[in-house]
């Protein structure tokens, strides 16, 4: 019955507050002296010592943060449901996560390439760097200055003197030339 203090009346304020320090420090006592009891009685209702011990020390850290507490009847009960309730929040909360187990790790696609594939890429790299290399002086060096160099068309016309419609035939011929026998070296 841990009420905030936006709850209480003006008129018996100061009455409800050492009513409510006194509940609180009977509370922080009683736990402190059954807490053998206590943490028995929660290890069995939750199936773990770690757990009960956990969620006492929450309901000491709750406690220590001096909450408004109305008139306790029975301490004892009133500890226990606090660190029932204690423990089914954290449950709730627990029940939000998914865990990552090694079996859902097995099931994760890869992204890596396979051996496989790096070996069938590294042989289609090494074709197309020989099959540039056969392509004549001028025209390799026009295609490696746009795609290597990333030069527009224009700034290559202008290094190698040559009008823009030359750059964009050779580049054409270039590009014709590799697919056509990258294509070929695969089949």
């Amino acid at each position: 019955m841990i009420e905030s203090a936006e709850g209480s009346g003006a008129s018996d304020e100061g009455s409800q507050d050492s009513a409510g320090e006194a509940s609180v420090d009977l509370l922080l006592s009683s736990l402190l002296s059954n807490h053998t009891q206590l943490l028995s009685r929660l290890a069995v209702r939750l199936g773990s010592q770690d757990a009960a011990a956990d969620i006492l020390q929450e309901v000491y850290l709750k406690l220590s943060t001096r909450p408004q507490v109305r008139e306790v009847r029975n301490v004892n009960a009133y500890l226990y449901r606090m660190a029932i309730n204690l423990a089914q929040n954290q449950r709730r909360k627990d029940s939000r996560m998914l865990p990552v187990t090694d079996a859902m790790m097995l099931v994760l696609p890869d992204s890596a390439p396979d051996p496989e594939h790096v070996a069938l890429a590294s042989d289609e790299m090494t074709r197309a760097l020989s099959l540039l290399q056969a392509l004549p002086t001028r025209r390799r060096q026009i295609f490696l200055a746009k795609w290597r160099d990333d030069k527009t068309q224009v700034q290559i016309a202008e290094e190698f003197g040559l009008h823009k419609r030359s750059v964009q035939k050779e580049l054409v011929r270039a590009e014709k030339y590799l697919r056509l026998n990258l294509k070929k070296s695969r089949l």
